[in-house]
């Protein structure tokens, strides 16, 4: 398969976006005397010391969390494929451990969309690496090569959407983001 030097330039760049590193989100919103935090999300009072528990338990498995654990070559289908694999099982295998450490009473039902929103999140940046793989791939004319910013724009930005709820809930946790492929700072509510 024959990679223009422009198209491998595109791919280094846009796997340096999805593979920035954790950040950790710390909580800047106390909550409300009503239990509501500034963004709308209700949390019940509870037991300080054990939400802290759980915080440090879960910043334990996340924090430094890489989006893909082992080295890919990216110029290939079965590069793209194994990086795309990578991503999904290291991603699988971090939250299977958060999820197994019991949440206090009051965050329950958020860890648990937290989680879930995790588990959406890399599975959607290992459909979009692959998305990414092929359209590079495909680009062979200078009129395909000339659009493939934008197409690539859509895809790296693809999981916005999932990495901003996922942001507010890690806010309210007081959790890092543990796919490994949020570069950004905390997001503010």
């Amino acid at each position: 398969m024959h990679k223009t030097m422009p198209a491998l330039v595109v791919a280094a760049a846009v796997a340096a976006v999805l593979a920035g590193g954790a950040s950790v989100a710390r909580a800047t919103h106390p909550v409300s005397a009503n239990g509501e935090l500034a963004f709308g999300m209700r949390v019940a009072h509870g037991d300080a010391a054990s939400r802290e528990r759980y915080s440090l338990a879960v910043a334990k498995i996340c924090s430094g969390a890489l989006l893909f654990e082992h080295a890919h070559d990216i110029g290939s289908d079965a590069g793209a494929r194994a990086a795309a694999q990578d991503i999904r099982r290291s991603a699988r295998r971090r939250l299977a451990r958060v999820a197994a450490i019991p949440a206090p009473p009051e965050l329950t039902r958020v860890a648990t969309r937290w989680i879930g929103l995790q588990r959406r999140l890399a599975e959607s940046y290992a459909t979009n690496w692959m998305r990414i793989h092929y359209a590079i791939d495909a680009a062979k004319t200078p009129r395909q090569r000339a659009r493939l910013p934008k197409r690539l724009w859509t895809f790296v930005h693809a999981p916005d959407p999932l990495r901003l709820a996922s942001r507010r809930l890690e806010l309210v946790l007081d959790v890092p983001d543990c796919t490994g492929g949020d570069p950004g700072p905390p997001v503010a509510a």
